[in-house]
């Protein structure tokens, strides 16, 4: 991500970078609805000049849309894979992140 916001001493500020993807309908469900099923993908990447900013973020992340019912039902829910924080040295400033992805799962 290029043109990223800077605080002190040159470092990023934190950021979320969303990558979602358009949301389908599932196949048919049993008249009990007893069957989940996904209809889309999130990833949400957390952004920052610490690990610690980064685990934070997505801890926040996770929280807030892991099992939360979304508006005319269903839930996105955290799926794999789950990736440990990585250090990114190939853009400046260098910045550590974590992608988390989410499935949305309707009823």
């Amino acid at each position: 991500m290029e043109n990223v916001r800077l605080i002190a001493a040159g470092r990023i500020a934190p950021y979320l970078a969303v990558w979602g993807q358009i949301l389908r309908e599932g196949t048919e469900q049993p008249l009990d609805f007893s069957a989940q099923n996904s209809a889309g993908r999130l990833t949400v990447t957390a952004a920052g000049a610490t690990a610690g900013t980064v685990r934070n973020l997505s801890q926040q992340v996770a929280s807030a849309l892991h099992r939360v019912t979304a508006p005319g039902g269903g839930e996105y829910v955290h799926s794999d894979p789950h990736v440990p924080i990585q250090y990114d040295t190939s853009v400046t400033p260098p910045r550590f992140y974590q992608p988390l992805s989410f499935t949305f799962a309707q009823p």
